[in-house]
């Protein structure tokens, strides 16, 4: 078998090829891969890919009528999504992929080569095979290339019959069809291989998940997802390429997904062109330094055109403002925490009757600073609120708790906070008092120490600082709970005239409950902390 895939993984581990943390976190994920007890890795399925892509021609372009050339990274990508099968079933281990870098990459092309593979090699008895993107001229793009690929491999047309927008591989009754994303003409398929270019542009999920679903019947199914970055972080892909990460960084298990993102590291000056292979796996192939200086240098002349070149030309997602906290230390923070024996210092962010309320726990133990925070839910919000679907997610994971009805249940919080007392010592509950009336007269009752926290911008700069600061030098442990970074990546910061600041919400609809309950929860730290002396413990 060509070693050149492993040769990859090894350079980038030992700093011989340069490669950002994402492509980094992929290679090691490999390599421990590789010592499972549970997999077994077959060197000849993944050479039945490579020699099959080796035969084909480039149809179009300044590669016209050369053959397909695999580089190091993609034999690397092959070696994973064709490698492994689980020992028990024999069935392939990946399912899905998400593989995103710059434009002018090659990224389409190399998918659409995987694309006939699956429609006529991979030993799949009638095979459907679906090339989807947000817009028709978008999928015909990895269409006309496939096609391209089909009229240099069998210019006679003795086995692959072309048509406007379908391939026939009459061998084994199998078709390739381009779709664009409307989901309503996708039901009914029984999807083996499907490729969703361009991702980034899709305002919902539907098209994946119908695509997904039409899979369940197929012994070997994949589902890749190509993408470039995207202006708009409010979006599906978004959220799947930051479940990516989290993947990649070890706080999920998903055992089908395969993922590797090209992309700069935090810190990485994008004017600087050391950096810019971490971006462009395929730097001196088919994307050329000289183009992307040329790009990089209309940017900082022209200030208007910066984000689309960071964008599309260094797989950066930028938007018009900053994010609060940088991705890397919300996942460098992301632990297991419980507090047990505790003088916990508490927040809660009360929702308006049928949202999302959120309680947070501070402590700290061995000079960490811990954060645990829970989140309640009305049971009926599952089916009224706009992000219903999200709510149900986090619902069937656990990690929220649904309470009865259809408002706030302001008991069900309060029992949870004697409960947590029975194990800690709770110093103080810093509340706002807007929409807290009842709940107040509540826990007031049931004597837990509640203390009035305006969460004003003047009374929130001080926390907030000081939580950015704990964060940013790695001294803070936050309970693992999608939840938490859900509300942390919502985050910008507003600042006032006298140069306070304090979280605020990118949009409307996007939650940052969590934030909010651990900054008043750290305002009681630092409003009684020097003052209250002793333990119980």
């Amino acid at each position: 078998m060509n070693n050149t895939g492993f040769q990859y993984a090894e350079d980038v581990l030992s700093g011989k090829q340069t490669a950002c943390q994402y492509v980094q976190q992929a290679c090691q994920r490999f390599m421990d891969d590789l010592q499972r007890k549970d997999l077994v890795f077959k060197p000849s399925k993944i050479q039945k890919v490579v020699d099959f892509i080796a035969d084909l021609q480039h149809g179009a372009g300044e590669h016209e009528n050369k053959h397909f050339v695999l580089e190091p990274w993609q034999h690397f990508i092959i070696m994973n999504l064709y490698g492994f099968y689980w020992k028990k079933s024999g069935k392939r281990r990946f399912k899905y992929s998400y593989i995103e870098m710059a434009k002018k990459n090659g990224k389409t092309a190399f998918s659409s080569a995987r694309c006939l593979y699956h429609l006529s090699y991979d030993g799949e008895g009638a095979a459907e095979v679906l090339q989807v993107a947000n817009s028709k001229e978008q999928a015909f793009i990895a269409y006309r290339i496939t096609k391209g690929f089909i009229k240099k491999l069998d210019p006679q047309e003795r086995f692959f019959k072309r048509f406007r927008s379908d391939i026939l591989f009459p061998l084994n009754d199998s078709f390739l069809k381009v779709l664009a994303t409307d989901d309503t003409k996708m039901d009914g398929y029984n999807c083996n291989f499907g490729l969703i270019d361009e991702w980034h542009s899709a305002l919902n999920s539907k098209t994946r998940d119908v695509i997904r679903s039409g899979q369940a019947m197929r012994k070997n199914p994949m589902l890749d997802t190509i993408t470039t970055a995207g202006f708009d972080k409010d979006v599906p892909c978004y959220e799947l390429r930051t479940t990516c990460t989290e993947i990649l960084k070890g706080v999920k298990i998903d055992d089908s997904m395969f993922t590797i993102i090209y992309t700069l590291d935090e810190g990485d000056k994008w004017q600087d062109p050391k950096v810019w292979i971490k971006s462009n796996p395929n730097l001196g192939v088919t994307v050329h330094e000289d183009f992307l200086q040329q790009q990089v240098h209309q940017a900082e002349n022209n200030p208007s055109d910066e984000v689309g070149v960071r964008t599309k030309n260094l797989n950066e997602w930028v938007d018009s403002k900053e994010t609060w906290i940088p991705d890397k230390y919300i996942l460098d923070a992301t632990k297991k925490v419980d507090p047990k024996e505790k003088e916990l210092y508490i927040g809660v962010d009360l929702a308006s009757v049928q949202d999302l309320t959120a309680v947070a726990y501070y402590w700290i133990e061995n000079e960490r600073h811990k954060f645990k925070i829970d989140y309640y839910l009305p049971s009926e919000s599952l089916q009224t609120r706009p992000d219903k679907e999200l709510y149900k997610e986090w619902a069937m994971q656990k990690h929220i708790i649904i309470t009865p009805g259809n408002v706030t249940d302001y008991e069900y919080i309060t029992r949870d906070l004697l409960e947590k007392h029975k194990d800690n010592y709770i110093v103080k509950v810093g509340y706002d008092v807007y929409n807290a009336t009842q709940w107040a007269i509540i826990a007031t009752n049931e004597n837990l120490p509640l203390e009035p926290c305006s969460q004003s911008i003047g009374n929130f700069n001080k926390p907030t600082r000081e939580f950015e600061r704990l964060i940013m030098m790695g001294a803070v442990d936050l309970d693992d709970n999608p939840v938490t970074r859900y509300c942390l990546r919502n985050v910008q910061l507003r600042m006032d005239h006298n140069g306070n600041v304090k979280p605020d919400k990118k949009m409307n609809k996007k939650k940052i409950d969590g934030v909010t309950a651990a900054l008043q929860a750290l305002t009681m730290y630092q409003a009684y902390a020097n003052t209250y002396i002793g333990s119980i413990f």
